[in-house]
Parts: C-alpha cells; structure tokens; sequence
C-alpha cells in the first residue's frame, strides 16, 4: 500500500494522498474538501465532549498537506467550516497568512454559512481550472431520496461535461463498504471518479462516509495509505 496514487481524470494526473487532498501538477492545484474545521469547539460549546487532541491532531494533517506543495494554488471543495467562526478556525488563517505567495479558494458549502472575510481566501459558489468546474454540492444530489448526483441534470447544466469539462466536488463524504470471508466488514473513506465527475472523501477527522453504490473507481484511505479498489458496478 502506498501513501499516494496516481489517477488519470479529466485528461490529467491527479495525485490521490491517504489524507484525502488531492494535487494535480500541470495546474499547481491541490484540492481538499470538507475539513469542518471548528466542529469540535461548537461541540464542546454545545456540552457535547470533544477532546481538543481531536482538532490539533487533525490541523496538524492540514498543515502537513499544505506543506506538500508550497506553492500551490489551493481548492477547498466546501464545508472547510463546521458553522460559526472560533478560536480554532483562527487558526487556519496563520497557516494560510504563512504562505503569502498561493492563492486560497473556498467554495462555499452548507456547514460555512459564517465564512470569515480574511484577505488570504477568496470564498466564491463555483471556481473554475483548467478542464475543472469545482463545485461543493453534485448536481441533483438528494439525501432525502439517497440520491448522490443526477447524471442528466448535469449534463443541461454544463455543456461537454464528459469530453471537455469535468467536474469536482466534495459534500458527500464518500466511503466504500468492503466485505470479505465470514463475517469480515470494512467501511473506509474513498476518492471517487467516474467518466464525467470526482468526488473526493471529506478531509476532517470527524466526519462519516457514505457509501455511494455508483459505478466508477474507488480508491480507499486505510490508515496511512491509499489503495486502488477497482471498478465498482452501481448496486443501488
């Protein structure tokens, strides 16, 4: 097993890390979806226990993706918050500030409806690179009726989605369910690519996944690494 694999999505190499970012060389972009950074504050001041090694240990996996590629423009696929500003979101503004020269990129996603006006990030609901649209939300995506994206509805939205566009996006934290001999059961968090679409797993320590049961190619986070699982048939 190895800490990174290489993926070819949209005419590009994509360079798949074991914690979840994402960097594609020929755009200098690293792409990093759904951190929900600050959830454990607003849980603990909501009464519910949340140990503070929970968000150190997880800024610190930030800080180390960030570090990777120093000099690259930098992608948040939505929900980089968890609600209200605290004292640990300010903490992603120093990392950010200690690197002046990158450019950063919030997509708005539903958990940021308090996003700081900081000069250092840009907040936008939709960002544009190379043959990328970058989207928190997939098309037609309803959890209510267990629907991850709409394939058509995407399609009447972006013209040669699928031969000149491609789309990437995070909000729906997504996981394989692997089952072997006996009893043996394993959910993981997991990338996610099909012909026309990227969904990449949510960054955040904690955060679920949901199993998408859609045909494409899943790749699996498995402690301090990254595997190929295949082609999956869609079971839904």
């Amino acid at each position: 097993m190895e800490e990174s694999l290489t993926y070819t999505f949209g005419g590009l190499q994509c360079r798949l890390y074991f914690d979840g970012s994402m960097y594609i060389a020929s755009l200098q972009t690293l792409f990093i979806s759904d951190v929900h950074l600050g959830k454990s504050a607003s849980f603990r001041k909501a009464g519910i226990p949340s140990p503070i090694a929970v968000h150190k240990q997880g800024f610190k996996r930030l800080e180390i993706a960030l570090s990777r590629h120093p000099h690259a423009t930098v992608v948040f696929l939505g929900d980089l918050f968890e609600g209200a500003q605290n004292q640990e979101t300010e903490e992603l503004r120093s990392l950010l500030e200690s690197y002046p020269d990158r450019s950063n990129h919030l997509i708005l996603g539903n958990h940021d409806y308090d996003p700081p006006e900081w000069p250092c990030l840009e907040v936008t609901k939709e960002f544009n690179i190379g043959p990328f649209v970058c989207l928190h939300e997939p098309p037609g995506c309803d959890f209510v009726r267990n629907i991850p994206f709409d394939r058509d509805q995407a399609m009447a939205q972006f013209d040669g989605l699928g031969s000149e566009l491609f789309l990437l996006c995070g909000h729906l934290h997504p996981g394989a369910s692997l089952k072997g001999k006996g009893r043996f059961r394993a959910k993981l968090k997991a990338y996610f690519f099909n012909s026309w679409i990227g969904i990449l797993p949510a960054f955040g320590a904690m955060t679920g996944h949901y199993s998408l049961a859609e045909e494409g190619e899943y790749f699996g986070m498995f402690e301090n690494s990254v595997v190929a699982l295949g082609k999956w048939a869609k079971t839904r």
